[in-house]
C-alpha cells in the first residue's frame, strides 16, 4: 500500500520504511520493555518513531515528507491489524481478568501469559481483538479521507488522533505486569495522550498536498513479498537453545 501510494521509481524509499519501522519496533521494546523473561518483544510505539525517522529519507528523493507519512498512516492499521493476530497467539499485550465478557485463555508453557503472569487458563480480555477491531474502523476512515483527496496533513493527524484513542481505552483492559503505571495511569497510556495531541496540532497544518492516486505495480508486490518474508523470520522464527537478545520470541 505504502509503495502503491508512493509511486513508481520509490521502492527503495518504501524498503527503508519497512525496516526503519522493524528496527525501532525492536530497540524500543528493549529500552522500554526489556528483561530476560522477553527476549525479542516488539514495541507499536517504537516502529512508529522508526518509521517517521525514515520518512525524513524523503526529504532527500524527491517525495513530499506529508505525503510520505501520510502513505505510512494510511497503510499501519492494516499492517497492526494483521500483526495482532501474533499478539493473539503468542500472549503478548493480553488482557487482564474478565467475567462480564467472554475471555481467551492461554495454557501454553511458551505463552508470555504463563510465563510471566499468574492468569494461566483464566478468561482474559482479548484486547488484540479490541485492536484489531478499531485498526478496522481506522482503515476505512483513513481510506475515505484519500478517496476524498483530504490534505495529507489531516490524514495523519486523523490516524494519530483515532490511534491515541484506541491505545488509551485499549490499555485500560490490558493486564501486562512489566507495563508501569504512573500517575494513576498506565505508561502506554499517557504515550496515547501525547500522540492525540500531536495529531491534533498535526491536523492544523496547512498547505500540505493530498495524496496522489495510488498506482498498483509488480514491483509493489515484490518489496510486499520481501518485507513478509522479512517479518516472517522477526516474529515467527525462534533459536530456542539460545538467551541473546532477540533470540526467542518468549
Amino acid at each position: 500500500m505504502i509503495d502503491a501510494y508512493l509511486g513508481p521509481g520509490h521502492e527503495l524509499l518504501t524498503l527503508r520504511l519497512f525496516f526503519g519501522a522493524t528496527l525501532g519496533a525492536l530497540l524500543w521494546a528493549q529500552w522500554v520493555e526489556g528483561s530476560p523473561s522477553l527476549l525479542r518483544p516488539l514495541g507499536f510505539y517504537g516502529g512508529m518513531l522508526g518509521a517517521l525517522a525514515s520518512a525524513l529519507v524523503a526529504i532527500a528523493t524527491g517525495v513530499n515528507l506529508w505525503v510520505t507519512i501520510a502513505a505510512i498512516c494510511i497503510a499501519t492499521p492494516w499492517l497492526q491489524g494483521v500483526g495482532r493476530l501474533r499478539c493473539l497467539v503468542q500472549g503478548c499485550c493480553h488482557g487482564r481478568p474478565t467475567v462480564a465478557v467472554p475471555g481467551v485463555r492461554y495454557t501454553h508453557i511458551r505463552s508470555r501469559v504463563c510465563r510471566l503472569t499468574t492468569f494461566t487458563g483464566t478468561p482474559l480480555h482479548a484486547t488484540p481483538v479490541y485492536s484489531i477491531l478499531w485498526n478496522g474502523l481506522m482503515a476505512a476512515v483513513l481510506l475515505r479521507c484519500a478517496q476524498l483527496h483530504s490534505p495529507a496533513t489531516l490524514i495523519i493527524g486523523v490516524y494519530l488522533f483515532m490511534s491515541g484513542t484506541g491505545r488509551f481505552v485499549e490499555e485500560a483492559y490490558r493486564g501486562e505486569p512489566q507495563t508501569a503505571v504512573v500517575w494513576g495511569l498506565r505508561f502506554y497510556q499517557w504515550v496515547a495522550l501525547a500522540t492525540m495531541i500531536v495529531g491534533a496540532v498535526v491536523m492544523t497544518v496547512k498547505g500540505a498536498p493530498p495524496l496522489p492516486e495510488p498506482t498498483l505495480r509488480f514491483h509493489s508486490f515484490l518489496v510486499a513479498a520481501g518485507c513478509g518474508v522479512a517479518t516472517w523470520i522477526v516474529t515467527g522464527v525462534d533459536f530456542p537453545e539460545s538467551s541473546r537478545r532477540f533470540a526467542r520470541l518468549a
